[in-house]
């Protein structure tokens, strides 16, 4: 079993539930030595190492059936990785998709707006990317 963090559109029910079969508590959870940025037209973010914090939401004992899912909706452009998160006042191990350096030219310079996305971006990321539900 796996522990996941999510700091954009995984961080919303209506896109989390889409995917996986299982049912997973969570928690609010923040990774230190990353950063968190918009791509370049679209609605969703990416992050990468940076001398920052991203704030997210970690998901527990993630099943493998739903990894593999969860691995073909975030695609080539990122990797897997584990890293540390900090839940409350404890630290814990986790994996997170961080965008492969290769694919840093889709990076926007403004900072992700998670305010923005839950108001409007969330109806466009549903509408634009329907065939994640074929997972």
């Amino acid at each position: 079993m796996t522990h996941l963090f999510t700091y954009g559109s995984l961080m919303f029910e209506d896109v989390w539930n889409r995917l996986v079969k299982g049912n997973y508590l969570s928690q609010k959870a923040t990774l230190k030595g990353y950063t968190r940025r918009s791509v370049k037209e679209d609605e969703y973010p990416v992050i990468f190492r940076a001398d920052e914090r991203v704030e997210g939401v970690v998901y527990y004992d993630i099943s493998a059936e739903d990894m593999v899912i969860l691995d073909a909706f975030e695609g080539e452009y990122y990797e897997r990785t584990e890293v540390e998160l900090l839940v409350k006042d404890e630290m814990i191990q986790a994996c997170v998709y961080v965008l492969k350096e290769k694919h840093f030219d889709i990076i926007d310079p403004k900072p992700w707006s998670e305010a923005l996305f839950a108001t409007e971006g969330i109806q466009r990321f549903l509408a634009n990317y329907k065939g994640f539900l074929n997972y």
